[in-house]
């Protein structure tokens, strides 16, 4: 899906929501086109970043429906669909079904816990009804179950699943780039403070919710990696690793949403059972944006 010999960056984009919890479609449509401009190759509308398990059903289908409209071409679309079971996943692929995206993106269930076994029979049930390509999302920090190297093999023998977001161990990423250098399968990194050294292995697809605020440098890395200036990708990604630490200490959700506002973009971007920022600590994200430079 990603044919390119250069850095590919994927932003999880965040959703921008209302008081109701609608989507404010015009700030996504802004935060869309700020990515666009900003070279972005691709989208994974719905992830983590953009709370896809908290939002309402007709939530859900307006926000693909405004993304695959803005976008129309431009970049690659990728809709997280993964829920608790087949039926509901399903549900939610069906939805969007009448959509120009480009794949759906499904975590395991995350409710009750699977054995491998079970995972190969909900993904192989799920690429087989779906009118998308499908790619798989490991992400056991937050779902708990984690897809092994032997059942990540398995699937990638079918022929609707196409790749495999990976978020945990490097080392594991490594080990399944390397298994699929050359084949028809995509292994696309999560590993946001690691970008410098993981383009310099070889590994050109990167993926993160953060992006969303930064896409500026990721177009600077791109340039520089088509120089092969790794002094100058690895200047940027020291600035990177310092903003998102400093975001933890913080909160990252409510200080995402503080940070998207200040660049222009309205909405509440955190879940409606997190607590937004204290007044006594916005300011602190309005300064760490003046000091990456992101904000004048």
């Amino acid at each position: 899906m990603f044919n390119s010999n250069g850095a590919v960056f994927i932003t999880a984009v965040g959703t921008p929501l209302d008081d109701k919890g609608k989507m404010i479609e015009k700030s996504f449509m802004r935060h869309l086109n700020d990515q666009i401009k900003n070279g972005i190759d691709g989208f994974l509308v719905m992830g983590s970043m953009g709370m896809m398990p908290c939002l309402a059903t007709e939530t859900y289908i307006r926000c693909a429906e405004v993304a695959a409209g803005v976008v129309n071409g431009k970049a690659k679309i990728m809709v997280g669909v993964g829920d608790n079971s087949i039926e509901r996943t399903l549900e939610r692929i069906y939805s969007i079904k009448h959509l120009k995206i480009d794949a759906v993106v499904s975590t395991t269930p995350y409710f009750f816990t699977s054995s491998q076994k079970d995972l190969l029979y909900y993904f192989t049930e799920i690429a087989e009804q779906s009118p998308f390509p499908v790619y798989l999302y490991d992400l056991p920090q937050l779902t708990k179950v984690k897809i092994e190297l032997e059942t990540v093999l398995k699937l990638s023998q079918h022929k609707n699943i196409k790749g495999i977001k990976c978020s945990d161990d490097p080392a594991w990423t490594r080990t399944l780039f390397d298994k699929f250098l050359g084949k028809d399968f995509e292994v696309i990194s999560a590993h946001y403070d690691l970008v410098d050294v993981l383009l310099k292995y070889g590994i050109r697809l990167h993926l993160d919710g953060f992006f969303s605020i930064m896409p500026s440098w990721l177009k600077e890395i791109k340039a520089a990696f088509s120089k092969d200036d790794f002094e100058e990708i690895t200047r940027i990604q020291k600035k990177m690793t310092w903003l998102r630490n400093k975001f933890i200490k913080i909160k990252v959700f409510p200080a995402f949403t503080e940070a998207m506002n200040l660049l222009g973009f309205e909405g509440i971007f955190h879940p409606s059972h997190i607590c937004p920022l204290d007044n006594s600590i916005r300011p602190k994200v309005k300064n760490l944006l003046k000091e990456a430079g992101l904000l004048d």
